[in-house]
């Protein structure tokens, strides 16, 4: 099969480039240099449209975001179809659902139907660009959309990384809470769910994640544990919670919240068991 990659030179788009170049034929563009209406589609069996424009901490103009991540994914995929492409897979996030992490209600479980309330222009534009694409989509023009949770892995960045940093410098963190869970899924059982759906032409929307979402004690168990680093951990007080769920609702939610998603319905239909557990997604991105 020929796939044509966009977003090659980043997280997932490389990793699946690296992983899968010799069991497909990969090509790749990048829409910052290439205009849509130059690329080739020629051959071309299925898209794999990973390339956006991700969560910027120091914030970026609302128009970016959909310029990026809304205008060019719906041009690209109207080209597609009209060029006769059977298969056009989004790489979205589990941004449009609007929680980064829920701290009053940790039974609450994410699913494929569960109704999408983005707080960002970054969850917007992937939303809108999902609800666009799921219009255009015919028996003849499948359409795949991957919700992953945090991604983490060789060479990744963000949270998990810094919570490995911090555990790596802190032997003693209040930690000890596991009334939360998270979903998180290593890049290289990414790479795999995207192949899956490749191979099976499977249409839809999926919340691809590791094995089970963690509680934060478990992850940063795993983490020193990865990094051989011994660690106590002590619950926190009630009187921290409140503060930061008060003070730094931001922190408080990627600590000590919840963000689980119900993964059950894709992961039957696509016979899907992470080829990576996550001890061992950890344990690689910590050994760089």
């Amino acid at each position: 099969m020929k796939i044509l990659v966009t977003g090659a030179s980043g997280f997932v788009g490389g990793r699946f480039v690296a992983d899968y170049r010799d069991q497909y034929d990969i090509k790749t563009v990048s829409l910052l240099k290439t205009p849509i209406s130059e690329i080739s589609l020629d051959g071309v069996d299925a898209i794999i449209h990973c390339a956006a424009l991700v969560h910027q901490m120091r914030g970026a103009p609302r128009e970016e975001y959909f310029k990026a991540n809304y205008e060019l994914t719906i041009a690209l995929a109207q080209k597609a179809k009209a060029f006769g492409i059977k298969h056009f897979i989004f790489l979205s996030t589990a941004h449009v659902y609007g929680i980064y992490g829920d701290i009053d209600h940790p039974e609450i479980i994410l699913g494929p139907k569960t109704s999408c309330v983005p707080l960002d222009p970054y969850g917007e534009s992937k939303l809108a660009a999902e609800k666009d694409l799921l219009a255009i989509q015919t028996t003849d023009f499948t359409i795949s959309i991957l919700r992953p949770p945090l991604v983490y892995g060789e060479g990744a960045k963000g949270n998990l990384l810094s919570l490995a940093k911090l555990i790596h410098k802190i032997p003693v963190l209040p930690f000890r809470y596991d009334k939360n869970r998270r979903s998180i899924i290593y890049v290289g059982n990414l790479t795999y769910f995207i192949h899956l759906v490749i191979q099976q032409r499977a249409a839809g929307i999926f919340l691809p994640q590791d094995q089970r979402p963690l509680s934060i004690e478990g992850m940063v168990r795993l983490l020193a544990q990865s990094m051989n680093c011994k660690i106590l951990v002590f619950r926190p007080p009630q009187f921290l919670l409140f503060f930061l769920k008060k003070a730094l609702p931001h922190y408080a939610s990627r600590l000590y919240g919840s963000l689980a998603l119900d993964s059950t319905e894709g992961n039957l239909k696509l016979d899907y068991h992470p080829p990576f557990s996550t001890e061992e997604g950890l344990r690689r991105m910590s050994a760089l």
